[in-house]
């Protein structure tokens, strides 16, 4: 599977001005994600520590953590 196709730029660029705004944002489970899914993984761990200290308690953002770590 191609990863762009499954990562979309667009939505990259939406989720990364959302949590420029507010660095508290949920939206940092997908945002790294999609940096996990691009192999940015050193990228996507600092976002989801930093979500998660901000967000203990959603379990999406704690999901997207475990990914990285497995990675």
């Amino acid at each position: 599977m191609n990863v762009m196709q499954e990562v979309q730029p667009e939505l990259i660029e939406k989720f990364q001005i959302l949590l420029e705004k507010d660095p508290k944002s949920q939206v940092f489970a997908p945002l790294s994600e999609a940096y996990r899914k691009m192999g940015l993984v050193e990228e996507a761990f600092r976002i989801a520590v930093r979500g998660v200290q901000f967000n203990p308690q959603f379990g999406g953002g704690r999901i997207a953590l475990a990914k990285i770590f497995l990675d």
